[in-house]
């Protein structure tokens, strides 16, 4: 891959994360909104309480990587988390939760904002300026510091105990630390920041002086490194790739892409360069452990409080978490492939609006004036895949089907997983990055073809070593005895596909199209 595609998809990537970006007008309201919240509540008379609430901002908000959210395909308004620590020795959690609610209801104007009673928080609600409007949540708590051998105290002695609304009537305690995780993300990216700050906040200075009319005026929360671009850029594709979909709900929450994100990060320089290292950090998480099946139940330990899972919800019965996030990454590296081999302006439109929404996209691409990534250049991928433009079948070793094909009356679609030393089966799709040698494969078949009917496969082989081998096939095998599925193992270098087709009375009603499989 030359130089040239990758500053230009680098420049695109910069331009869409500073799109989903927070206007530096906008974060001043914002501060200007949570430290009036704060200071209410700083202000307030807690009975048996001898020490003010310490009121913090959490979250995205904090770590720099906010983005404006999509719900139901629409931008929407803000989300600011606020924590609201009480020094207290209360065991009452449903107490803490109500005299903090109660004190915002002290206030005229917060009255009329705040929502219902939330499971773990107070909400306020801004209404709309210029469009964009805020949600303000209020988080109450208490110190709870605890120590864990494999992390800093300095990080741990800043957790807390938060209340929590099962039920009703049924409160209980949690336990987080977001300002221990804020400390810990801002450590995992200190020298990139060090490195574009004073940059960063000159500009930000000359462009919005009305704001920040002096440099030392614009906050670091308004730096970004490529850290932060990359959570930004990952959060907004997520979204924008889920929505719709019949399985949106189990998208992967913030708090894991941010982390993942900040573990694999190498202080690369730019945006490009973080994005493919965490795209091929990510996919080795499974074996060093920082994603991780134990017992059957899956794990990312917050890493400043391990008896924190972020993924505790992967392992709720009949879950489709774990498939929904491994599903994403392959969808990540398919649209960064796109963007670097698009060759018309259609192209590159096509692939910004699939990859980071409709109205994000097309306005990134009407904007870039400058050379198609792809023009003049083959088809090629950052993460080992095999270009589309590239793919071919036509091999001779590939049997023709032995059936009649018919007009396409039904579909199937072929999903697909793979097991590797032990792991819980891990989903991955069609043309995914190379998978390693004497890996076992489980092919699925779902079809809307009414029974009864029969499965059948077909396996090709390609590259010098399955020919070698003999082992090209190209032929057609029955399903296994589930009906529908295909067991199959990874043996020899190269791209390989199976098809599936689905056969009623002698005639073939439906064909998946190849699912590709790429082995090292």
């Amino acid at each position: 891959m030359t130089d040239n595609r990758i500053l230009i998809v680098n420049s695109l990537l910069e331009h869409t994360a500073e799109e989903l970006d927070i206007p530096p007008s906008k974060y001043k309201e914002a501060v200007d909104r949570y430290t009036a919240v704060g200071r209410w509540l700083e202000a307030g008379q807690y009975a048996g309480v001898v020490h003010n609430p310490v009121v913090y901002p959490q979250g995205s908000f904090r770590l720099g990587t906010v983005v404006r959210p999509i719900k139901e395909d629409k931008e929407c308004g803000y989300d600011i988390d606020l924590v609201c620590c009480l020094a207290t020795a209360t065991t009452d959690a449903k107490w803490l939760k109500q005299v903090i609610g109660d004190r915002l209801k002290e206030h005229g104007t917060y009255k009329t904002m705040l929502d219902k009673e939330g499971r773990r928080c107070w909400t306020l609600n801004y209404s709309e300026a210029d469009g964009i409007g805020f949600h303000l949540d209020v988080l109450p708590s208490k110190p709870a510091p605890i120590q864990h051998p494999n992390v800093e105290y300095r990080f741990s002695s800043q957790a807390v105990a938060l209340t929590d609304r099962h039920h009703a009537q049924v409160y209980d305690w949690g336990s987080t630390n977001p300002a221990g995780y804020a400390d810990w993300f801002g450590e995992r990216q200190q020298v990139a920041f060090r490195r574009v700050a004073a940059l960063q906040k000159t500009r930000i200075s000359r462009q919005h002086g009305r704001v920040y009319g002096r440099v030392d005026d614009v906050p670091d929360q308004l730096v970004r490194t490529p850290l932060q671009r990359i959570i930004q850029l990952l959060k907004r594709h997520r979204d924008a790739r889920f929505a719709g979909t019949e399985n949106e709900s189990d998208k992967p929450i913030s708090m894991i892409i941010t982390t993942l994100a900040a573990l694999a990060y190498k202080q690369e320089s730019s945006v490009y360069e973080a994005l493919a290292g965490f795209l091929d950090q990510v996919q080795r998480f499974q074996e060093t452990g920082i994603i991780r099946c134990e017992n059957d139940e899956w794990i990312i330990e917050n890493p400043v409080n391990p008896n924190e899972n972020f993924a505790d919800r992967w392992n709720d019965e009949g879950s489709k978490r774990p498939d929904a996030f491994f599903q994403w990454i392959n969808w990540v590296q398919e649209d960064i492939d796109a963007i670097l081999n698009a060759v018309s302006h259609d192209e590159l439109e096509s692939s910004l609006t699939g990859a980071f929404g409709e109205r994000t996209g097309k306005r990134i691409a009407d904007e870039y004036q400058g050379p198609l990534p792809g023009a003049y250049q083959l088809p090629t991928s950052a993460f080992g895949r095999i270009a589309k433009n590239l793919l071919r079948f036509d091999v001779g070793h590939r049997q023709q089907p032995r059936w009649h094909i018919s007009p396409a009356r039904y579909d199937v679609r072929v999903s697909a997983k793979y097991m590797r030393n032990g792991f819980r089966p891990t989903a991955f799709r069609s043309n995914a990055p190379p998978l390693k040698k004497h890996v076992d494969l489980v092919f699925e078949a779902a079809t809307n073809a009414p029974k009864p009917y029969k499965v059948f496969w077909q396996v090709v082989n390609t590259g010098d070593e399955a020919q070698r081998a003999d082992q090209l096939r190209g032929d057609f095998y029955d399903s296994n005895k589930a009906g529908r599925s295909r067991t199959e193992r990874t043996e020899y270098s190269g791209m390989h596909w199976v098809e599936c087709f689905v056969v009623k009375n002698g005639v073939c009603v439906a064909r998946s199209g190849e699912f590709i499989v790429n082995i090292e």
